[in-house]
C-alpha cells in the first residue's frame, strides 16, 4: 500500500499533530473543526485525508480507536509509527527506516505507483518525510 494524500504545505502538520493530543477528540473531524482549532488556511485542508489514510480517522471523519491512542503521549509516536507503515507500506521496502537520502528512490515510487507529476510525487514525499519526522518506527512492545 502507499497512500496518495498529500498536503501542499506541510508546515502545520505537527501542530496539528499536537492539537490531536492535546484537545479532546470530536464527535467528527471535519474541515470545520480543523479550522475551529485554528488551522484555517487552505493548506491545511490536506490534513483530512492524510488522517483517513492513516486510520486516525474513519471515513465519514469519526475519530477511531488509533487516533485515541494517539492521544496518550506515552505512545503516540510509537501508534503513528504503526500507522505510516500500514499508510506507507511500499516505501519500507526502499528502506525499513528512511532517510533524507531516499528521498530520490521515494518520490520515483510516488511517481511509478500513483503516476503523479514531479510536483505532486515531491509533495507526496513531503508529506511522508514531515510524519516521519513525528513517530517512532521501532517495533511496538
Amino acid at each position: 500500500m502507499l497512500s496518495s494524500r498529500y498536503m501542499v504545505s506541510n508546515k502545520n502538520l505537527p501542530a496539528i499533530f499536537q492539537k490531536i493530543q492535546d484537545g479532546a477528540a470530536p464527535e467528527k473531524f471535519t474541515m470545520a473543526h480543523l479550522k475551529g482549532i485554528g488551522f484555517t488556511s487552505s493548506n491545511d485542508q490536506g490534513a483530512l485525508p492524510v488522517l483517513k489514510d492513516l486510520k486516525l480517522l474513519a471515513p465519514d471523519g469519526t475519530p477511531t480507536k488509533r487516533y485515541h491512542a494517539y492521544r496518550d503521549k506515552s505512545q503516540a509516536k510509537r501508534v503513528l509509527g504503526e500507522a505510516l507503515r500500514e499508510a506507507y507500506e511500499d516505501l519500507f521496502h526502499i528502506n525499513e527506516h528512511p532517510t533524507e537520502a531516499d528521498r530520490p528512490a521515494i518520490v520515483g515510487r510516488f511517481k511509478s505507483t500513483h503516476n503523479a507529476t514531479d510536483l505532486v510525487a515531491d509533495r507526496q514525499a513531503a508529506t511522508f518525510f514531515a510524519l516521519l519526522k513525528l513517530a517512532d518506527l521501532s517495533p511496538g512492545k
